[in-house]
């Protein structure tokens, strides 16, 4: 650790417990901070930045204070492991300082109570553990007026912030070795400690989650560039240590939005679940725990957390909701086909009901343990009366990563989730053809302009995803052609949304020629669900090989439908000659390229 000797104003390092007594500085950010190459050049150095460690320097010395620690000029940023210890022992420091200093630039003494609620040291992430970890912080005007101890000012901060006033009013001395690594938060669950930086901001996107580590003891590696990845990190680091599963409390409902626990859900699912996006077991940011200030732990948890590569695995007493035996109809009044609540070991400091998670089961229900995917309608989080709560059974759930099989929820969701297989005989590969390009047409009514998208096709796997918020998918065209495209002549394979197909020479072709296949295609009204339907349709005479031998290509299409996924085999394959193909038979076992949830 560095430290900058009040009366040399040299910088000195110090290790292990040989530390001394020492200041520190809680500030915001402006554009002329010193740095570490700054502090050390040797050059003259003006600016508000240096008055604020000169001032933190002199008023160390009026407190008998020999040593002073400032954040901009005290870390060599330019060495990322450096940065990297700083920041996992920040807390630590700012905790076992003897006094911090807060200088908030934007107040002035003379117009307190306009300015005090609004000054950035209240929004700024890193000022969030600057308050807390301290024993003592005083606090000083844009002049270097004294305003006093935040201990003072801790029912004002309070409001301001968000953050029990005991939280604020809390001493920990560091000289006490029971204490020196102890959390002095511990008894705030993860939610509440998370929704005192709800409303904060930092520059750089890791730094919401770096900024944090302090608040719940924790030590990770930094990665700039991670984005939001870090928060991410940073929640599964806590469900390691902790068994708190309060941190699944995001987005919840404030009580009074709601009367009715039904009413809640049928009015938040005003928009289709395909419009939501993807909703991971783990909030995005701590703005989503906003609401979570009052929270408290009620319960010890059924069994540990367990992560997992597709999800967070617990146990949970389980409440069901809604039921729905038809799919289709629940789909047009906006209710989904089944909706778990999860009660949570937590509650409301004021109130007695439960806490919930809300969630979609994508598996097998009657299994010991079941998949599932968390839902978000206007809130993820409800509360839940001991009337409903008395009516559950405890159950082991996978809750589901938007890295694991959160696609399933369109699949169980909706009937319209496909896939379509593409498969070739031996000839056809044998000639060197291959899929090399795929596109999906919205052909609406004759005259009106075709509408074409690139949909979520794998050509290793020759495999085609559509799923329910794909813009366009009436029609599908995959254009087979060789290596070397000069030698043999190209040939498109046609397909509809309800399972039929056909193939045509050529991979140009016209509005007019799309709305004819289509038309020709027809039977478009087909039920989604049903199942083996079989279609022959077009044939091709292709010349092949070194002595020009016609043969013909043709498509045929089988659908079958397993649990909610239909699952499109297309076969283009070849006869030469009038005979067929040794190889013309389905040869895709569909289920080894689908993985069902």
């Amino acid at each position: 650790m560095r430290l900058i000797n009040c009366s040399t104003l040299r910088l000195e390092e110090f290790f292990g417990t040989n530390i001394p007594e020492y200041a520190i500085l809680s500030h915001t950010w402006g554009d002329d901070e010193v740095s570490f190459a700054d502090f050390t050049s040797g050059q003259p150095i003006v600016g508000s930045g240096y008055q604020k460690i000169m001032f933190t320097c002199q008023q160390a010395i009026e407190d008998e204070i020999g040593y002073a620690w400032v954040d901009t000029c005290c870390i060599d940023k330019s060495s990322s492991a450096e940065l990297s210890e700083a920041i996992n022992s920040m807390f630590a420091w700012y905790q076992k300082s003897v006094r911090c200093y807060a200088y908030l630039s934007d107040v002035s003494e003379a117009n307190m109570d306009q300015e005090f609620p609004k000054s950035r040291w209240f929004t700024r992430g890193w000022t969030l553990q600057e308050m807390l970890a301290p024993t003592t912080v005083l606090l000083y005007d844009q002049q270097w007026v004294e305003l006093g101890y935040v201990a003072e000012y801790a029912e004002q901060i309070s409001k301001i912030t968000g953050i029990d006033r005991a939280a604020l009013c809390r001493k920990v001395s560091w000289r006490d070795p029971s204490l020196e690594m102890e959390n002095k938060f511990g008894s705030y669950c993860v939610a509440t400690r998370m929704s005192w930086a709800s409303t904060r901001q930092t520059t750089r996107a890791e730094d919401m989650a770096y900024c944090l580590l302090g608040i719940f003891n924790i030590n990770m590696p930094l990665l700039y560039g991670e984005g939001n990845r870090a928060f991410r990190r940073l929640q599964e680091e806590i469900i390691r240590k902790s068994d708190d599963d309060s941190i699944l409390a995001w987005a919840l409902s404030p009580e009074e939005k709601h009367t009715s626990l039904v009413g809640l859900l049928h009015k938040g699912y005003s928009q289709d679940l395909r419009d939501s996006p993807d909703v991971d077991f783990l909030a995005r940011s701590p703005e989503d725990f906003k609401d979570c200030a009052d929270l408290t732990r009620t319960t010890e948890p059924l069994t540990l957390f367990t992560l997992t590569n597709t999800g967070l695995q617990i146990q949970l007493p389980i409440v069901q909701i809604f039921e729905c035996n038809d799919k289709y109809d629940c789909h047009m009044i906006g209710t989904p086909v089944g909706v778990w609540i999860g009660l949570l070991g937590c509650s409301r400091v004021s109130s007695q009901n439960f806490l919930g998670i809300l969630l979609f089961p994508s598996g097998d229900e009657d299994k010991p343990s079941v998949r599932v995917v968390r839902q978000r309608y206007l809130y993820g989080t409800v509360a839940v009366g001991p009337r409903v709560a008395f009516g559950s059974v405890s159950k082991t759930v996978t809750i589901a990563g938007l890295n694991g099989f959160q696609e399933a929820r369109y699949a169980n969701s909706f009937g319209d989730y496909q896939r379509i297989i593409i498969n070739e005989c031996k000839a056809i590969r044998k000639f060197g053809y291959q899929v090399q390009g795929c596109s999906a047409w919205d052909l609406g009514r004759q005259g009106e302009l075709p509408l074409a998208y690139r949909p979520l096709w794998d050509p290793k796997a020759k495999i085609l995803t559509i799923r329910e918020d794909d813009p366009y998918h009436t029609m599908f065209e995959f254009s087979f052609k060789t290596s070397s495209s000069g030698q043999y002549p190209k040939f498109t394979v046609f397909v509809t949304q309800t399972g039929r197909g056909a193939v045509r020479e050529g991979d140009v072709f016209s509005e007019d020629e799309r709305y004819a296949l289509y038309d020709l295609l027809g039977d478009n009204d087909d039920p989604p669900d049903h199942e083996n339907r079989v279609h022959d349709k077009g044939d091709v005479l292709v010349y092949g090989d070194e002595d020009e031998r016609p043969f013909h290509i043709s498509v045929t299409v089988y659908t079958k439908a397993i649990g909610n996924y239909e699952l499109i085999g297309v076969n283009v394959d070849a006869s030469i000659n009038g005979f067929p193909d040794e190889d013309h038979r389905w040869r895709c076992n569909c289920e080894k390229h689908i993985y069902l949830h």
